[in-house]
């Protein structure tokens, strides 16, 4: 057999055993929950962020709740902005779900259901 036929042979092997082993991956997990909210929110928006607290505050407890970031937008605006900027956010209140290298797993925007958001984390194991 001719060189080249090995090395084609031996780039198919290396090529199948690589997309098995992509395959078999494990799925990425919540490793942070950045929550950015809304202190002096007024209107509709205050209804929608009194809503999102209580929802954060009644699914993050025991071990989640270590988990959980808060940041409020009106006193912090410096830590908000950089998630503001990279997950191009345009309304508040905002819940995000990170893997530990902080790439984005899930977001909730505006409005924020509780059995959603559960469901969520069940799923991404948070």
């Amino acid at each position: 057999m001719s060189k080249i036929k090995i090395c084609v042979i031996v780039f198919a092997v290396l090529a199948i055993l690589g997309a098995a082993v992509l395959t078999y991956a494990e799925p990425a997990k919540v490793g942070q929950v950045i929550y950015i909210t809304r202190s002096k929110a007024c209107g509709c928006s205050a209804e929608k962020v009194k809503v999102a607290d209580k929802v954060v505050s009644q699914v993050f407890t025991g071990p989640r709740q270590a988990l959980v970031k808060r940041i409020d937008y009106d006193t912090d605006r410096q830590a908000a902005v950089p998630y503001i900027g990279e997950f191009r956010l345009i309304q508040l209140p905002a819940l995000l779900l990170l893997d530990s290298q902080g790439h984005l797993l899930w977001s909730a925007i505006g409005n924020l259901e509780p059995k959603q958001v559960v469901q969520k984390l069940n799923q991404l194991g948070g």
